[in-house]
């Protein structure tokens, strides 16, 4: 006992105290001629007197049953408001059941103050991405309005005075419309980012080679133009939001239909349930690859999808939206590529069936 760090009690079979270790007069500020024979429940003016340790302790003075980590939250004098937890089991001397019962005591206040904390710091960022989400979604959704009545009368004033217009000034309207455009291809990006992040929808179990099949037939008609052949093998099932994972698929195969290089776009879509239950998909493609240094920025928010150096515009919002979708599905999303060599996107999915996140 005196080797041990933790505050130890031996106590009687009428609770009294009939040994302590040393840690127990350091922690307590107390004397022996304080502690040994006094009562557990008038030890330092009653501190020890807790309803929840009660129970636990006629219990195991009536049936030997022990107890481990009751827990006492309370002022203790000269220590201030203290957690404590405490187990207690009878003591065996030659293998014969005395009547002694030992209290091993363990301060928790610190690692319990630092969970208050964390959990306090976890709801308050919870708060802020919520107020962040729903500020980018109200801004997003009211900035459509304005917008919309930009392009139009831009396109209105070109089509009354284009006989007025000389070149310049038609280069200067098509500038403005095109800037508009792409703004609304932001938005509507952000509208979906922010979404996703709103809890959007009901999760529940979704068949990948469906919901694949969907897509191909929204964009039957780029592939066709482009001349491009998808592939497309075997796909699991997983458990999601049949709508979000929709957008993934299509944000992942108009990613590789528009960086395709000079040559007709080349996709393959495969997938598999991994050993842990997560369903895995790939989807690769044949361009031109992704230099190592743009592989992380091309998840980024807002950052300009064009890491192939061909030209093409994004809204920097789609792969974005694929993290947040992967995630969202308690997953992940990263790609590997080689310059002149295509890249190939990975999904993991791991949300498992349960109430919706």
């Amino acid at each position: 006992m005196d080797a041990l760090h933790e505050p130890l009690l031996v106590l009687d079979e009428d609770l009294v105290v009939r040994q302590v270790n040393p840690a127990f007069y350091d922690t307590f500020s107390t004397t022996p001629e304080e502690t040994i024979g006094t009562p557990l429940f008038e030890l330092g003016g009653g501190h020890f007197d807790h309803p929840a340790l009660r129970e636990p302790l006629n219990t195991l003075r009536h049936d030997g049953t022990a107890f481990e980590k009751v827990e006492m939250d309370q002022p203790f004098g000269g220590m201030g408001r203290r957690v404590l937890q405490i187990s207690g089991q009878t003591l065996q001397v030659n293998d014969d059941v005395s009547e002694r019962i030992l209290l091993a005591i363990n301060d928790v206040t610190e690692p319990r103050r630092l969970e208050t904390e964390l959990r306090r710091h976890a709801k308050e960022l919870r708060q802020s991405n919520e107020d962040l989400e729903q500020f980018a979604y109200a801004a997003s959704h009211d900035l459509q309005e304005p917008l919309r009545m930009v392009a139009s009368y831009l396109q209105l004033l070109e089509w009354r005075y284009k006989e007025d217009l000389d070149e310049t000034a038609q280069e200067f309207i098509d500038y403005a419309v095109d800037g508009a455009e792409r703004m609304k291809a932001l938005i509507n990006g952000l509208l979906h980012y922010s979404r996703v992040g709103r809890k959007e929808g009901e999760f529940s179990e979704v068949d990948l080679a469906t919901t694949l099949a969907d897509v191909l037939e929204d964009l039957d008609r780029r592939i066709e133009a482009l001349g491009a052949t998808v592939d497309v093998g075997s796909l699991p099932s997983t458990y999601g939001n049949r709508g979000q994972l929709r957008r993934l698929f299509q944000n992942l195969l108009e990613n590789a239909l528009t960086y395709a290089g000079d040559k007709s776009p080349h996709v393959q879509v495969s997938g598999e349930i991994q050993d842990e239950g997560a369903a895995h998909v790939v989807v690769e493609d044949e361009g031109p690859g992704i230099p190592p240094e743009a592989q992380d920025k091309v998840f980024q928010i807002f950052t300009q999808l064009d890491p192939h150096g061909s030209g093409h515009d994004g809204s920097g919002m789609g792969l974005a939206l694929c993290k947040k979708i992967a995630e969202r599905h308690e997953g992940r999303i990263w790609v590997e590529s080689e310059p002149g060599h295509g890249a190939s996107f990975h999904v993991i999915l791991n949300l498992s069936p349960g109430p919706n996140p």
